[in-house]
């Protein structure tokens, strides 16, 4: 359902219907674009109410303002894969600077999130079938660079390794993580390699190290509260272990903590063997 307002603005554009993108487009228009257009010379506290001061003064630009809107926002079904998610919308927006030659020093748009590459779009100063074109393109080769994801399939549906992950690249590749805040999920990680500059290579590389070290820790986790101990077995006590250990499909070490475990609880066995072997030795 669309938000409708009535102030000052919609009575100077004749419009009611309320479009963030549209006031954002208008804004920053103003400021770029119109040199009489000074934010400081008003009062008022929003930026809806600085424009509409401005262009009361000035009827004549409201059509022609209108018109150029109109010729430069491009349609929202070729913005929507912009918006999908943040990953997208992160990807998109470098793409869309290195396309429209887009530098925050010479124009700085005071934005961020999916309102900063549609700004940037939005006030690109071309006709609206070139916006549309460079759109369908990129979608094309973010639709592409998404094949590749197999190779983080490993991480989806377990944060705790896109946790690790962070932890495993600020100790052997800190510089590359400057700038980044710390994973949470594994969006996050995606992200980061979006934005890094390696190679297909690199990527399968440092991922590989990644999952070893994963195992490592996994590994030392599962040792703790257990120690290593080194048994002299006879073949057939071996061979009866294997067999129990396959029978069962659990390792060695199980069986005989299960054993070991059984014995405490029941202690009818050992001392019933040792009674048997003093009585054997007494013969």
């Amino acid at each position: 359902m669309a938000l409708h307002v009535e102030d000052d603005l919609s009575q100077v554009l004749g419009e009611t219907e309320y479009s963030e993108r549209h006031d954002i487009w208008l804004w920053y228009t103003l400021s770029f674009f119109e040199t009489t257009f000074n934010p400081n010379d008003y009062f008022d506290t929003g930026m809806r109410e600085k424009m509409a001061s401005y262009l009361k003064t000035r009827p004549w630009r409201v059509g022609e303002l209108l018109k150029e809107r109109q010729k430069q926002l491009v349609h929202k079904k070729d913005i929507e894969w912009i918006i999908e998610d943040r990953r997208a919308t992160e990807w998109a927006t470098r793409e869309i600077q290195i396309s429209t030659e887009h530098s925050q020093l010479n124009y700085y748009f005071d934005l961020s999130g999916k309102d900063l590459p549609l700004a940037i779009l939005d006030v690109w100063q071309k006709d609206i079938t070139q916006k549309t074109t460079l759109l369908r393109h990129l979608e094309q080769r973010w639709k592409s660079h998404k094949t590749n994801d197999k190779m983080y399939a490993w991480f989806k549906g377990d944060d705790q390794k896109s946790q690790f992950a962070w932890d495993w690249l600020t100790k052997n590749l800190f510089a590359a993580t400057l700038g980044f805040t710390p994973f949470e999920k594994f969006e996050d990680l995606l992200i980061f390699f979006d934005r890094a500059n390696y190679s297909q290579e690199q990527k399968e590389l440092y991922i590989g190290k990644i999952k070893k070290g994963w195992t490592q820790k996994k590994y030392r986790e599962n040792l703790k509260g257990k120690a290593q101990y080194n048994f002299v077995l006879s073949d057939k006590a071996i061979e009866s272990l294997e067999k129990l250990a396959s029978h069962h499909e659990v390792s060695r070490a199980r069986i005989l903590e299960i054993l070991i475990e059984m014995e405490t609880e029941k202690n009818d066995h050992i001392p019933e063997r040792i009674r048997t072997s003093q009585l054997l030795k007494n013969l």
